[in-house]
């Protein structure tokens, strides 16, 4: 069973909550009908990707032995406090990653601690306050700020420099950069959450669309959502135009972001500031986001707030066929293929819409170093292992997960599938961005309730955005000052 989902919830770093959106494009079971929509759009459990895509992942005798350098001196031990992997992904892991990354570093011995993420705060939370080495781990870009804030991540500017500088380039640089804190680069990254528009070409065809061209704009969506949009004689919506989900805080508030996004906005601007004056969430640009997102479930009736309920809870709503648009992770190309394979031709890859700009989400998981280690230069050589291009392409290609290193996504041989190649376009035309730094878990899901309550027509858009602004600014401030931010 795979570890990753769409959205996952930060626990608290010493009473201070952050947010991520972890990482996959293998076979995840579909979020529940009531839950976000993939970031994630997204909180699939997750299931063993596609055995065929699990054969691609290079056999343990082509990583080249010699990929890190041979250290001498004398025996060491590094810390690796892992996320749980899907049972291809950690057979690659256990048997060839890291046994050969011990070969090539005798003195060198890893020892992996693993993790989730309902639990990852804690450990690292009692790991700096025992000393506990922490000399790699895994975690989100969006857990970076608040730990490099706390002065608990070691910069790594002066080892990229020293011995990286030609090999970094192969990264996506936005990829790269949602690391960097106040300039500082804290983490790299070894796997994308993506998110993008999909659409069903069986549903599109019936309506008159074109099947093989998404909706470009939030016009499009719209026109072509209620050409989709089915009732019942009672006018209940029994296949949504597009899923718009605002069934929990967490979900609606994503369905917000992209839209804000969209529109050329955040909910801080610039993205890294932790200035609570930055906060932008009541602009003319935001009310027109949260105002589209009203009118798409109540003016053009195109989707329930509450999701739609799925028969088959291995599939989305998108793959189930009760809604004919919706964002999607792309988990959703290996839930086809394993769970409803005679679908998988119906289903297309949209690229993000756009108001003023062509957002989506896009969050890489990280590897970053521990400021508590006493082994930073063994620590530096084993995340380098963990992010070359081979070992890369052995972790991601079980479950067809999307890479943030531009030569795994050109020559890695799963990712010749064409609609991964749709959802690599995003890093690749530089339209991936996630949330701002500086708003953690409980600011995040503090604004989903006021945009829960504007969806249900309970405040204006003014009185959600007001009262979204004036604790989000609270939140941030009180965030700066448990940190020193």
């Amino acid at each position: 069973m795979t570890r990753i989902s769409r959205r996952r919830m930060l626990v608290a770093i010493g009473g201070i909550g952050a947010a991520s959106l972890a990482a996959a494009c293998g076979a995840t079971p579909a979020p529940a009908a009531t839950q976000a929509p993939a970031a994630a759009t997204q909180a699939p459990a997750a299931t063993q990707a596609p055995a065929a895509a699990a054969t691609q992942a290079p056999a343990a005798t082509e990583v080249p032995a010699t990929a890190a350098p041979a250290q001498a001196g004398k025996a060491v031990e590094l810390r690796f406090i892992k996320l749980s992997m899907g049972q291809d992904v950690a057979d690659f892991f256990e048997k060839t990653a890291i046994p050969k990354f011990q070969e090539a570093n005798p003195n060198i011995t890893v020892k992996v601690d693993m993790s989730d993420w309902g639990h990852l705060g804690e450990k690292l939370m009692t790991s700096f306050a025992g000393n506990l080495p922490v000399d790699l781990v895994e975690t989100g870009s969006d857990w970076v700020g608040p730990y490099a804030a706390r002065k608990q991540f070691l910069a790594l500017d002066d080892k990229v420099a020293t011995d990286y500088a030609d090999e970094i380039k192969n990264f996506y640089t936005d990829m790269v950069d949602i690391s960097r804190y106040k300039g500082k680069l804290m983490a790299l990254p070894y796997i994308l959450d993506i998110r993008t528009n999909c659409y069903r070409k069986d549903h599109f065809k019936d309506a008159g669309l074109d099947p093989e061209k998404g909706p470009d704009t939030w016009d499009d969506l719209i026109a072509f959502a209620q050409k989709l949009v089915q009732t019942d004689s009672s006018g209940n919506i029994t296949r949504a135009g597009y899923l718009l989900d605002g069934s929990t805080p967490t979900s609606a508030f994503f369905e917000f972001w992209y839209a804000l996004v969209q529109n050329g906005t955040d909910v801080v601007v610039p993205w890294g500031s932790w200035n609570p004056d930055d906060v932008k969430l009541e602009t003319p640009e935001t009310k027109e986001a949260l105002q589209f997102l009203v009118d798409l479930i109540n003016k053009y009736k195109v989707s329930p707030i509450t999701g739609m309920s799925t028969k088959n809870p291995d599939l989305s709503a998108l793959g189930e066929g009760v809604t004919s648009m919706s964002v999607e992770g792309c988990s959703i190309i290996g839930n086809t293929k394993k769970y409803a394979p005679d679908k998988l031709d119906v289903i297309g890859i949209g690229k993000p819409v756009m108001k003023k700009a062509r957002k989506q989400y896009a969050c890489p998981n990280v590897y970053a170093i521990g400021s508590n280690t006493k082994l930073a230069d063994q620590a530096w050589l084993l995340m380098k292992w963990m992010i070359s291009k081979d070992i890369m392409t052995g972790m991601l290609a079980p479950e067809t997960s999307s890479p943030p290193r531009k030569d795994v996504a050109a020559e890695a041989e799963y990712m010749k599938d064409p609609m991964l190649k749709m959802y690599q376009q995003i890093p690749e035309q530089g339209w991936g961005t996630t949330t701002p730094q500086a708003t953690e878990w409980p600011t995040l899901e503090n604004i989903g309730n006021y945009i829960q309550a504007a969806l249900r027509k309970e405040m204006t858009v003014d009185e959600a955005l007001a009262k979204a602004a004036e604790d989000t600014k609270r939140k941030i401030t009180e965030l700066v000052a448990a940190t020193g931010a």
